[in-house]
């Protein structure tokens, strides 16, 4: 996808389901396409890519197509299969070196709740950091905004919905600081 926000925590219109012409154009302008026509097929390809690196049983293969989506992915990083990173800004994910996504985990950049929840639930996007040698288990959902440190280990079947300091071991849901550790 294109990189037209700065990589910060910036805000996005509430989700109106307005048919899907009119949504395409809705989504070309946000993303900072002029033709719905141009963004679907750019929608497609990402989509594709997403999919294919979801499946592929090689990392070096998961992590070339991921790159190729717009994710930042330093050296040594190991993402596992069945691993989805946001849909619509991958560019607002970054994966530092060493760090590992064990499998099957959910890594969002972004939040657009349904216009109905406007009052209640913000919609945004924010970048979302996994940081340096950090390790993900199996089956973790990291929340749009959240900085994991780096060496911290988070538990499998967690969900992280704010950042994890450095050198820290992180379990539950939602996902707490249960040690600290050795490093």
């Amino acid at each position: 996808m294109k990189l037209y926000l700065e990589l910060k925590r910036q805000p996005l219109p509430h989700y109106q389901n307005h048919g899907l012409w009119a949504t395409m154009h809705l989504s070309a302008h946000q993303h900072g396409y002029h033709s719905a026509l141009w963004f679907g097929i750019v929608r497609w390809k990402d989509h594709a890519l997403n999919q294919w690196a979801k499946r592929c049983p090689w990392n070096r293969l998961r992590i070339k197509l991921q790159r190729w989506r717009g994710v930042q992915i330093g050296n040594q990083v190991h993402i596992g299969p069945d691993c989805i990173i946001d849909y619509a800004y991958p560019c607002f994910v970054r994966i530092d070196d060493g760090a590992s996504l064990a499998g099957a985990d959910y890594v969002l950049a972004h939040s657009t709740p349904m216009e109905c929840h406007a009052k209640n639930v913000e919609s945004f996007v924010a970048p979302t950091i996994i940081g340096r040698n950090a390790w993900v288990g199996v089956n973790v959902t990291i929340l749009p905004g959240v900085t994991i440190g780096e060496g911290a280990i988070v538990a499998a079947g967690s969900v992280v919905t704010h950042d994890i300091p450095a050198w820290t071991l992180a379990a539950g849901v939602p996902a707490k600081i249960k040690k600290e550790l050795e490093h």
